[in-house]
């Protein structure tokens, strides 16, 4: 017997709202793992690239104070995203784009042999690159299916 108090779109609705809810924390949370992650990796950067000996120097040089502040700014850029996850999940497209260059740069120079190839770093920057293409393509289905 039907409950005639409590329309039958009611409680369909109320399920469909919990299944969107937990979906859209899901997508949140990649988000954010995506943010922090490439946060991390930017300010890692920031700091390794002002040791003079990491890059066989005697003193800081120019270029890389100007890496230093790039990858600074980066991650700061990330962790505004962070704030608004779903809103500025967009700045994960050119952030795919550098780490993807900044791999293939270390990759051609490991090649020439100016530099030892490290498949740590090379592992790191596909790794990251997966997570923020997944969970930019992962967060962006949800919110057209909303629609």
């Amino acid at each position: 017997m039907i409950n005639k108090s409590v329309p039958v779109f009611a409680t369909v609705s109320v399920a469909d709202s919990k299944q969107t809810l937990t979906n859209m924390k899901n997508h949140i949370l990649l988000l954010r793992l995506s943010y922090w992650s490439a946060a991390i990796a930017d300010f890692s950067i920031a700091i390794l690239v002002l040791i003079p000996e990491r890059m066989a120097l005697s003193e800081i040089v120019y270029p890389m104070g100007l890496v230093s502040v790039i990858a600074l700014s980066w991650g700061i850029l990330l962790l505004v995203a962070d704030r608004k996850p779903l809103e500025r999940r967009w700045v994960l497209i050119p952030t795919i784009i550098v780490v993807g260059l900044l791999s293939l740069v270390r990759v051609i120079f490991a090649l020439n042999q100016t530099i030892e190839f490290s498949l740590a770093f090379f592992l790191l920057g596909s790794a990251l690159i997966a997570l923020m293409a997944y969970s930019y393509y992962y967060s962006s289905k949800i919110e057209t299916s909303n629609i």
